[in-house]
């Protein structure tokens, strides 16, 4: 498994976490799987200069490949699965499955992000490195039905669909949390505080919202506090709590009191944050973006919650405006998407689907 285990590759990190834990708790006899971290030394969100960030990323991908290698030389079992957030990180997967190939190991290609049908509508350089990508790879997953249903009409055959596991971690807390009381009127939003999350939008559209509180959590960088606080306008501190990087107990107690969870991001793969505040019960307000939709069931209405046009700030003030004044609709949605998650995305179900991608390898 070539997966970053740390850092702030957001999704994927998660992902991996959760299903070492899951794989430690519950082992199969039949199934033994090696780790090699693709995390990053340095933070690039914490580098300004994009020379700098350009240059470290260079070097920190360079020795990361120059390590798989040797590693996949010398690994004596069955599948690499090399989980990606696309972008140029293609290079680095083109890279190690050609040496899986070289190796006679199976190889798996597990995209973590829900761009494919815009990268094949565009064909522009990363839809390039996608098709080679893709002509190397013995089996893809993809993390959303776009994604499939593009790569498929496409003539591929390889292609598998499997959703994000909800970690079973989270029942404890909240089990232990259960004297949490929500507050109506408070509004959080969880992940990087950066402009494609939608945070600007957010505050935009909550400035114009009375009496509310709206709590940030998530790493922000010194020049985005400065500049949420000036678009949130004179007097923002009795609204807005730009609170930054917490861990994950509190993060997921913030979403047991919140009113309503707005994620109003421009793009996402299988947000980890969505699964997390269904479990939860919150109210949702988000965007119709990735595989969001499915996960909210938007196909057969909003009961598990809101979706909205990326940068639409009055739909996004809309909508969350009638999750603050339908109470009793916007409780019932929290229920509804509880109910979905536990009976969709629980981590045995997932577990069982991944399991069954790796044994179809060896068949």
């Amino acid at each position: 498994m070539c997966s970053p285990v740390s850092g702030v590759v957001g999704g994927i990190v998660k992902w991996t976490n959760h299903f070492i834990e899951y794989n430690k708790q519950h082992k199969n006899p039949n199934i033994d799987i090696e780790y090699f971290d693709f995390s990053r030394k340095i933070n690039g969100q914490k580098i300004s200069n994009r020379i700098v960030k350009a240059y470290r990323a260079f070097v920190d991908y360079s020795r990361l490949i120059f390590d798989a290698k040797k590693q996949i030389e010398r690994y004596e079992g069955d599948i690499i699965h090399i989980t990606t957030p696309a972008s140029f990180l293609l290079v680095k997967d083109i890279i190690l499955l050609k040496i899986a190939r070289q190796r006679g190991l199976k190889s798996i290609l597990h995209f973590h992000f829900g761009r494919i049908p815009d990268l094949f509508a565009q064909k522009n350089w990363e839809y390039k490195l996608l098709v080679r990508a893709l002509a190397l790879a013995d089996k893809v997953i993809v993390i959303d039905n776009k994604s499939h249903e593009t790569l498929t009409r496409a003539g591929y055959k390889n292609i598998k669909f499997l959703p994000n596991p909800l970690t079973p971690a989270i029942g404890t807390i909240i089990r232990e949390n259960a004297s949490i009381v929500r507050q109506e009127r408070k509004i959080v939003f969880a992940g990087h505080v950066i402009p494609t999350k939608g945070v600007f939008e957010l505050v935009e559209a909550c400035k114009q919202i009375p009496d509310i509180k709206v709590r940030m959590l998530g790493f922000v960088s010194d020049e985005m506090r400065s500049q949420l606080r000036q678009a949130a306008g004179e007097n923002s501190e009795t609204w807005l709590d730009i609170v930054g990087e917490q861990n994950y107990e509190t993060t997921i107690t913030e979403m047991l009191s919140a009113g309503v969870f707005v994620l109003p991001t421009y793009t996402e793969g299988f947000p980890n944050v969505i699964l997390e505040s269904m479990a939860c019960a919150c109210p949702i307000v988000t965007t119709n973006v990735g595989a969001i939709p499915e996960m909210l069931d938007i196909a057969h209405g909003f009961n598990h919650g809101i979706c909205v046009k990326p940068k639409d700030v009055e739909g996004l003030k809309t909508a969350i405006e009638k999750m603050l004044c339908q109470r009793n609709y916007a409780l019932q949605c929290g229920l509804n998407a509880r109910k979905r998650v536990a009976e969709q995305y629980s981590m045995p179900i997932v577990w069982d689907k991944l399991t069954g991608i790796w044994k179809s390898l060896n068949n």
